[in-house]
């Protein structure tokens, strides 16, 4: 049952995490990253957080709930995603 517990809250914060990356990607892709597109840089990064919605997707599942192997997935995709998180939140912008 700990497993359980761990997994979905891992899961959970990799949720509200992507509130911020998803839409970040979204408008990044609408702006054709920028005037002079050296925003289409951190794409990638935007778009590997995003794919980890898919793993903490499938931990609300009942098949999937006491996976290890998906709390190892999610555990460093949080790691990944909090690290770009703190680092876009508290880059000061150049205008």
């Amino acid at each position: 049952m700990n497993v359980k517990i761990t997994n979905l809250s891992i899961s959970t914060l990799l949720i509200l995490t992507n509130l911020y990356f998803l839409p970040y990607s979204i408008i990044l892709l609408l702006n054709k990253g920028g005037s002079m597109g050296y925003g289409l840089l951190v794409l990638p990064i935007s778009l590997s957080v995003n794919l980890l919605l898919l793993t903490s997707g499938l931990t609300f599942k009942k098949r999937f709930n006491k996976s290890i192997a998906l709390l190892i997935i999610n555990s460093l995709g949080f790691i990944w995603a909090a690290f770009w998180l703190w680092l876009f939140l508290t880059t000061p912008k150049i205008d």
